[in-house]
């Protein structure tokens, strides 16, 4: 893989602006493109990367929209590597959950980022090169009260993603997935409703059946970057359909 474009959807806040941040410092990024649903606080972000001279396009994407996931793809059919970060949440207990909880967040984590990963892969495999990285959770894997919805669709959008990782990688697209555990930032607090800070996070619940994190200390976004670009990276070159986890041991390598 030369260096070229990088494309990083979601990258309006948290996990996905650290995302860009790091992916805009590599060699290997000639052109970085951030897409998402945030504009201002793109445009923001944008503004900021280009003081160190870096071509920085901002594209609108919502990936509930399926016309304008293909209308990003398009755009930046030529890119090389690309990190998905987008998702949302919401939480309900399973018993109160409604069909509509599910079918909003599933849009998103599942089908927006399946469909997403499925357009640039296309684009790859024309040229028999590229790799794509996409921000799981370990809720995908570790069940956790009230999160029904989001879990179910981290755990369908990691096995629909190794399923296409499968096919790809034998054509030159290499495809991961990164789950982490606990981690700072907007939607972190979203999940904090059973904890009152987040040393309380780390530190586990039994009420909450959440472990403690051995680390002791819940993760930063700039942690999941750091991981990111490594998995885009050429020196990754032998790593596919991987799911690393980001969780200072919490699940224990389940």
């Amino acid at each position: 893989m030369a260096p070229g474009t990088t494309v990083v959807v979601g990258a309006a806040h948290g996990i996905g602006a650290a995302i860009a941040r790091r992916v805009a410092r590599e060699a290997w990024t000639n052109k970085l493109v951030i897409a998402g649903i945030s504009d201002a606080s793109m445009d923001a972000l944008a503004n900021e990367l280009r003081r160190d001279d870096l071509p920085v396009d901002v594209l609108h994407v919502d990936l509930a929209d399926q016309t304008s996931v293909a209308t990003l793809v398009a755009a930046t059919a030529e890119a090389e590597r690309v990190a998905i970060a987008a998702g949302i949440y919401t939480s309900a207990p399973a018993l109160e959950t409604t069909r509509e909880q599910i079918d909003n967040v599933m849009a998103i984590n599942l089908f927006g980022v399946f469909f997403t990963a499925q357009g640039y892969a296309r684009e790859m495999v024309g040229r028999g090169s590229g790799s794509i990285v996409a921000i799981g959770s370990i809720s995908g894997r570790f069940p956790r009260l009230g999160q029904i919805a989001y879990g179910a669709a981290k755990a369908g959008m990691r096995h629909a993603l190794r399923i296409l990782a499968l096919e790809t990688v034998p054509l030159g697209v290499r495809i991961n997935v990164i789950s982490p555990g606990a981690t700072e930032s907007d939607m972190m607090h979203k999940l904090m409703a059973d904890h009152p800070n987040l040393d309380d996070l780390a530190a586990g619940s039994l009420t909450s059946f959440r472990p403690a994190v051995p680390d002791g200390h819940v993760g930063r976004p700039e942690q999941v970057a750091a991981a990111t670009a490594f998995l885009l990276s050429p020196d990754s070159a032998h790593i596919a359909f991987h799911d690393l986890y980001i969780d200072g041991g919490e699940t224990l390598g389940i």
